[in-house]
């Protein structure tokens, strides 16, 4: 039995971008408040940077992941046009799946996919389509 082919229109997602912030508010502090010899704001400095540029960038990234997601079938996404070969099985959180592919040209995709990044029936058929037992 084939099972039907999934897609779906995603936007970014604000519980992503929302763990990051939280996450930032949480680490910068603990750098300004951790206990270093003299001169130790040598240290948090740099570190601080480059926490708040990767933050930066973790949230361009996340805010860039929009458009139509399909799922053709258990061995096929497609995502901006290209074909995507998961080369992991699915890994299922309730509010997310971890979906880690590869493409034909050879460029891998690590991507959370956020319950909020679709609707909520959209979120439903592709947990339904994952967990049918016509997989193929």
């Amino acid at each position: 039995m084939i099972a039907a082919r999934w897609q779906c229109k995603l936007r970014p997602s604000r519980l992503a971008c929302g763990c990051l912030c939280a996450w930032l508010v949480a680490a910068v502090p603990g750098v300004i408040l951790m206990t270093l010899p003299v001169g130790g704001w040598l240290i948090k400095t740099p570190v601080i940077l480059l926490m708040l540029a990767e933050g930066w960038r973790c949230y361009r990234r996340l805010i860039r992941r929009h458009g139509t997601l399909q799922r053709e079938s258990v061995h096929c996404w497609i995502w901006q046009g290209k074909r995507w070969r998961p080369t992991q099985p699915l890994r299922w959180l309730p509010i997310g799946v971890l979906l880690v592919a590869k493409s034909e040209q050879g460029a891998a995709l690590r991507w959370w996919l956020m319950q909020d990044n679709m609707q909520p029936d959209e979120w439903r058929a592709l947990r339904a389509s994952c967990f049918s037992k016509a997989r193929h």
